[in-house]
């Protein structure tokens, strides 16, 4: 297998893919790519974790890489979240030994054809298309919505049918054997091995076999599909399920899935395409740059002509002020005598006065009189006076200079772009998410947590239960806890020592509580209490030692659970205002960004974009999405489409009490 894989890759394919999906839940999908034709389902299976099924028009395994999607997703990929997010793999299958995979849940089937032109069908259980990604139209065959799903002609399934009806078959083929066999499904590659395995001429026609040979030829064929899958990559780039007998000195990697090698080959041709469309656009970029420098030294140019020449004209002016003034004097002179412009003309024409010589048009209707002074002609106002003529001159010299200062640094700026372009490196590797092993749950994830400003981690239970296993299981003699005077609250601990592998700070023996961490500690209290949903602005929050919250209430009453006796000295934080933030940090590397909450002191330490939220009546979801168009609106240009993949849901359940406000 190389550019696209083949009826066989797929037969041991969907053996794997059953092995890792069945069971498993569809709950991301994404579409990109060259013509929408790519698609990604992240798929979680319990007690295995998540996974990421790449489909391409020419193969699909499981993913280890993917590049980043697209910030509007395209309606066809919305239409399947919509029809199969949530929904559980029933069964994956191939159908007969043709490039068409089926994966069926309980309502629905996804029906992913790999023959070209390829498409991808999403069927209900009856087989009735719900929606195609293409709509297709052959002479036998129709991929129309709400119309029957056929099958287009397939290969011989070799694994399905007796060795009388397959030699039957292979006898009515013309052509060399390889060639037919490469016909039926198996490829070039694997017909190859076929008949190398049979010891057959690969070359001999399919029609003059003997019956020894075509048994031969049927139970190697039979046996490639049957072989234990031992995954192998080639020097050459070609993948297969197992080694082949055709390239065993060419073998450059052994595998302990199909899928891994197979995500390898096509990461790189995605990364290689990627680099490719960089470089294009590069080139592009370097091309309208040199057209923009063209156009502004041509203006330029122009600008710099002007400098010059309407100094000389208003100079010229000056230097024939005497004349320039019995010009204009003239010529108002005869106008407010009453006579017309007609007989003004004549006048002049009829006149061997210098001042007639020098006149060449008057333009009555534009207010100006062109004239030729020192062998320079020029327009003069002669509403004006010969200072105000002169000064117009020169200002439109001084106009063009700063033009022109201005054209020559522009000019300087793209030459400069130019050069970076030229001077560049060859374009990286795009960013490519690599998906990685799921690390196991610490006890504080299983709750809400925070980290105050100065790194001490803040942890809040989020229901009864959680209360109860925060305060028995998770608090410590030097931890501190938080709680409001309203009854039905979280419990809120702030940790004095840090988790073994984490990087919180931890409270030094004899050090005592820093007043900003407490601050920030009570923030929380205040914002994880009922305050926050009954609209407070203000609440008071107090903080005890942990050998003050006991679970033994008086005699004769007991305590719900996640409900604590409180006793001795309190330390009370007086009008703690509720207010929440929420911000995001972005890990350019891995080209990921990660939405988190907390203390306002700590998000301006930790987070280049965040929002404030105090309580109000906007529900989280609609909140949700103002939150991320607002961290998207403050984020550089280049940070913005990380910003944009963040899921809503991960930023609504943030959202304290599921409502609020932003205010900052």
């Amino acid at each position: 297998m190389a550019a696209e894989l083949k009826s066989l890759d797929f037969r041991f394919l969907v053996r794997e893919l059953r092995d890792s999906l069945l069971g498993g839940k569809f709950r991301k999908i994404y579409q990109y790519g060259q013509g929408d034709k790519q698609f990604l389902f992240e798929i979680y299976v319990s007690t295995k974790g998540d996974f990421w099924l790449q489909v391409d028009p020419g193969a699909m395994f499981l993913a280890q890489h993917r590049k980043i999607a697209p910030v509007t997703p395209p309606n066809f990929c919305m239409f399947l979240r919509k029809h199969l997010n949530g929904r559980a793999i029933k069964n994956i299958r191939q159908i007969g030994f043709d490039r068409i995979v089926e994966i069926m849940t309980d309502s629905s089937i996804l029906i992913l054809e790999f023959v070209p032109p390829g498409n991808v069908i999403l069927c209900d259980r009856f087989y009735n298309v719900i929606m195609p990604m293409h709509v297709q139209r052959w002479r036998d065959r129709s991929i129309l919505p709400r119309k029957p799903y056929r099958y287009p002609p397939g290969p011989v399934n070799t694994y399905n049918i007796s060795f009388e009806t397959w030699s039957h078959l292979l006898q009515k083929q013309t052509g060399t054997i390889k060639s037919v066999l490469a016909r039926m499904g198996f490829g070039s590659l694997y017909a190859g091995e076929a008949v190398s395995l049979a010891k057959v001429d690969a070359e001999k026609q399919a029609g003059q076999l003997s019956p020894g040979e075509t048994s031969e030829l049927y139970r190697a064929a039979r046996l490639l599909g049957e072989r234990k899958a031992e995954p192998v990559s080639y020097e050459d780039g070609v993948v297969s399920p197992f080694p082949l007998l055709t390239k065993k000195e060419q073998i450059k990697g052994k595998w302990s899935s199909l899928s891994a090698p197979l995500d390898e080959l096509f990461s790189r041709q995605v990364v290689e395409q990627a680099r490719l469309e960089e470089a294009g656009k590069a080139e592009e970029k370097r091309q309208e740059l040199e057209r923009i420098v063209e156009k502004q030294t041509m203006m330029s140019e122009g600008l710099r002509e002007k400098v010059s020449d309407r100094k000389q004209k208003a100079d010229a002016i000056y230097s024939f002020y005497g004349l320039v003034e019995d010009i204009l004097n003239g010529i108002r002179k005869a106008k407010d005598s009453g006579l017309g412009w007609a007989e003004i003309k004549s006048r002049i024409e009829s006149e061997p006065t210098p001042e007639a010589e020098a006149i060449v048009e008057i333009r009555e209707h534009e207010g100006t009189v062109l004239v030729n002074l020192g062998g320079q002609e020029m327009e003069l106002d002669f509403r004006k006076s010969v200072e105000e003529n002169a000064a117009d001159y020169y200002e439109e010299s001084k106009t063009a200079r700063r033009k022109s200062e201005g054209a020559e640094r522009a000019i300087d700026d793209k030459r400069h772009e130019i050069s970076m372009i030229e001077e560049s490196p060859p374009p990286e590797k795009p960013v490519i998410k690599k998906k990685r092993s799921k690390p196991r749950r610490r006890w504080f994830e299983r709750m809400r947590w925070f980290v105050s400003s100065q790194k001490f981690l803040i942890v809040a239970g989020k229901d009864a239960a959680s209360n109860e296993r925060l305060i028995k299981r998770h608090t410590d003699d030097r931890d501190l806890v938080f709680h409001t005077d309203i009854q039905g609250s979280a419990f809120v601990v702030l940790k004095a020592k840090a988790s073994r592998g984490t990087k919180f700070a931890s409270l030094r023996d004899g050090q005592p509580w820093p007043t900003p961490a407490k601050k920030e500690a009570s923030e929380i209290a205040a914002a994880c209490s009922k305050a926050w949903s009954k609209g407070l602005g203000n609440i008071d929050v107090y903080a005890v030692r942990p050998d003050k919250v006991s679970k033994t209430p008086p005699s004769g009453t007991g305590l719900p659970k996640g409900s604590f006796m409180v006793q001795g000295d309190r330390e009370w934080f007086r009008d703690v205002e509720l207010k929440m933030s929420i911000g995001v940090i972005i890990d350019k590397q891995l080209g990921m960004a990660e939405i988190i909450s907390g203390p306002v002191m700590a998000m301006r330490n930790f987070t280049r974009y965040f929002v404030t939220l105090r309580p109000g009546d906007r529900q989280s979801p609609e909140l949700a999405r103002e939150i991320k168009n607002k961290l998207a609106y403050k984020a550089s240009p280049e940070e913005r489409p990380l910003v944009e993949q963040l899921e809503l849901d991960s930023i609504s359940r943030l959202v304290p009490g599921g409502t609020g406000m932003i205010v900052g």
